[in-house]
């Protein structure tokens, strides 16, 4: 019997922590070169989440200009090459 209070116990604990991990975390959106509003970002955000579902799609906020920030999302980009040695100011 104690054993099956110490599971009935630590199950909620455990349907948290599968939720926590189930759910994609929230994603920062900008626009390169362009002076834009909070305003401007809910407008998109709100044209571009599905009413029934309210998730957002992203190819719809990338139409739009917006850029997702994050390290996984997206092709990775080459850094420029570095200046030749001996013709910098340094």
């Amino acid at each position: 019997m104690p054993r099956m209070k110490r599971l009935i116990a630590l199950l909620p604990l455990a349907v948290l922590i599968l939720a926590g991990c189930s759910t994609e975390p929230d994603r920062q959106w900008y626009k390169p070169n362009v002076n834009y509003t909070t305003a401007d970002f809910e407008r998109d955000r709100a044209a571009c989440t599905d009413k029934k579902t309210k998730v957002l799609d992203d190819e719809c906020m990338k139409q739009r200009g917006w850029v997702a920030l994050g390290g996984d999302i997206g092709p990775a980009v080459k850094a420029p090459e570095p200046a030749s040695k001996g013709k910098g100011k340094y």
